[in-house]
């Protein structure tokens, strides 16, 4: 619910009413305004470590410690590679590496290559992505527990966040040619449930379905949120159909086991799921979430309360 600030008093108070989805996404972008460009570590090491080109200096890339940004990876030559920045503008060359330096699968050689958004550098079986300053996505690695990005009835990420994660997954796992999996899932005959058990009913069933999933065994990058009334979504990086699938049945059996209790009452639930992963021939995250929820619709048509691979 919004909350009312009132400032002045008498004639001429202003009530502002404050909406916590925009002023929260016009708070990040002011904040994203003020980051420096940074690397994100895509592959190998601490996924998710940012190193910040701060200042306008060189920053060298290797194995060597001390250095300013040090990968453990040894396919990386000690000094491999150096990131010039130059203001807003931020160049990569190698330094004689035996492995090469590449940017977006390509070789950049002898070249001072000047690096653009979401470019891909790899380093021997590191890779990592640019961000330029000022990018909203910088925060996204942060974000991760901000209640703005929570869906707060069933404690799991809300759609747009979860919607976020799939995007940027979806753009990794194309350029960098990794596994992707997606699970979508929606409660059966969940309309039934809440006519015999009203809407509290329903909203405690939401409730406590989250929990289960929560509680199903995820990894840390598994990431779930509410997509939209009763269904949702699972994204899994560097995962491919097989490890969907396990993941979609361990949830599924547990929420079919579980024993949902309402008003002294117990109520069946059950959850028809659909398993797509990343193919050579998507371009586009939405084609990844149409695979997915095709196959959940197949699930409800061969009976509810199963898992079905996309084809």
């Amino acid at each position: 619910m919004a909350d009312d600030k009132k400032s002045g008093s008498g004639e001429g108070e202003v009530t502002r009413v404050i909406n916590p989805a925009t002023d929260t996404l016009k708070i990040d972008l002011e904040l994203a305004k003020a980051t420096d460009p940074v690397l994100i570590l895509i592959r190998g090491g601490l996924q998710g470590r940012k190193f910040s080109l701060q200042g306008d200096k060189r920053f060298i890339m290797g194995r060597d410690k001390g250095i300013e940004i040090q990968v453990d990876d040894a396919n990386v030559s000690r000094q491999h590679a150096q990131i010039t920045r130059q203001g807003d503008t931020v160049f990569i060359e190698d330094m004689g590496s035996r492995n090469g330096t590449f940017v977006n699968d390509e070789n950049i050689g002898t070249e001072r290559r000047e690096l653009g958004k979401e470019d891909m550098i790899k380093l021997g079986s590191t890779v990592l992505k640019y961000l330029p300053a000022g990018q909203l996505e910088t925060l996204y690695h942060i974000n991760l527990t901000n209640a703005a990005y929570m869906d707060k009835l069933t404690g799991l990420y809300n759609r747009k966040y979860i919607s976020e994660v799939l995007e940027v997954e979806f753009k990794r796992a194309r350029a960098l040619h990794s596994p992707l999996a997606v699970v979508m899932f929606d409660i059966d005959n969940f309309k039934k449930i809440n006519d015999s058990c009203g809407h509290d009913g329903g909203d405690h069933v939401l409730q406590e379905l989250g929990k289960q999933v929560k509680a199903s065994g995820l990894r840390e990058r598994d990431l779930v949120g509410r997509y939209g009334g009763e269904e949702f979504m699972i994204v899994l990086s560097n995962s491919g159909a097989e490890d969907g699938m396990e993941l979609a049945e361990r949830v599924r059996k547990r929420i079919d086991q579980h024993e949902f209790i309402y008003d002294d009452k117990r109520v069946i639930v059950t959850v028809s799921m659909g398993v797509a992963e990343f193919k050579p021939g998507m371009v586009d995250y939405k084609d990844l979430y149409r695979a997915s929820d095709k196959a959940l619709y197949a699930s409800k048509h061969a009976g509810k309360n199963r898992v079905t691979l996309a084809e």
